[in-house]
């Protein structure tokens, strides 16, 4: 891939191809970390909401029934008409799904009361300026509340994750450290008030059946875990059984910000 352009495209054809898997995922459906995210949102009756990069549209649709209107915003039209079945399924009236590019948002600024992405920033390309856009979007006083996968502090521990998570889909970019994020968001006006981190547990057999890797490829991807540094099995639960890998758990963060008045 030459460009910014062909990893978007690569994005969207990837997240389009296995849409229909997301939206039938447990995880990302019914996952405890959305009960979380929906208490630390504390959202409005008034309000009006963006859920960016809203994949199958399960946090949208959570947050619905809270709120006046929600518009879940994604890259891959695969997505957005997967998350239009789901709302229409679930009789939703105030969601809408849009294709819009989180670098390039096209709202007008200040024109949203919150904004909520879950679980997806680790594939931004330009993740500056995905947080610019939905700083910009959002009304002074606004809430912003991120939920992604997160790096540990540990360098070691960081690069093992990052290159795993790559290994296993080359659209990763980056999963960032509790640092990083409270630095980006800093510096487009949004300060962090809440944080909550825990652990996910994944089965490797439905972690990668998410994927299009190869034969060869899962099993290179089984062998790197097997083969993980100590500190590295430790500190993610590496589990196996029988000398094969069955499990491990990453680390998530959950960030709650509010933008800046003055």
């Amino acid at each position: 891939m030459n460009n910014n352009a062909d990893q978007k495209r690569e994005v969207s054809d990837r997240f389009g191809k296995h849409a229909e898997g997301y939206a039938k995922s447990v995880g990302h459906a019914q996952g405890a970390d959305l009960a979380i995210l929906l208490h630390l949102l504390h959202a409005h009756a008034s309000w009006r909401v963006l859920d960016v990069a809203t994949g199958a549209g399960h946090t949208a649709a959570a947050i619905a029934p809270f709120v006046e209107e929600v518009v879940a915003s994604d890259l891959s039209p695969g997505m957005v008409e997967q998350a239009r079945k789901g709302f229409a399924a679930k009789g939703l009236t105030n969601v809408s799904a849009v294709e819009r590019d989180v670098e390039d948002l096209q709202f007008a600024d200040e024109s949203f009361d919150a904004v909520t992405s879950r679980i997806a920033p680790h594939h931004f390309l330009d993740i500056d300026r995905a947080v610019g856009e939905m700083a910009r979007v959002l009304k002074p006083g606004g809430v912003l509340v991120i939920e992604d996968n997160t790096a540990p502090q540990s360098e070691l521990l960081d690069k093992f994750i990052n290159d795993l998570e790559k290994q296993r889909d080359p659209t990763h970019v980056r999963s960032y450290s509790k640092r990083e994020w409270e630095e980006m968001l800093a510096k487009h006006g949004l300060i962090v008030v809440r944080t909550r981190h825990y652990g996910k547990k994944h089965d490797m057999q439905d972690w990668i059946g998410r994927t299009d890797l190869t034969p060869d490829e899962q099993e290179a991807l089984y062998d790197t875990l097997a083969s993980a540094p100590q500190r590295a099995r430790k500190h993610f639960k590496i589990e196996s059984v029988d000398g094969k890998v069955v499990s491990f758990t990453d680390d998530k963060v959950i960030l709650k910000a509010i933008k800046r008045t003055d």
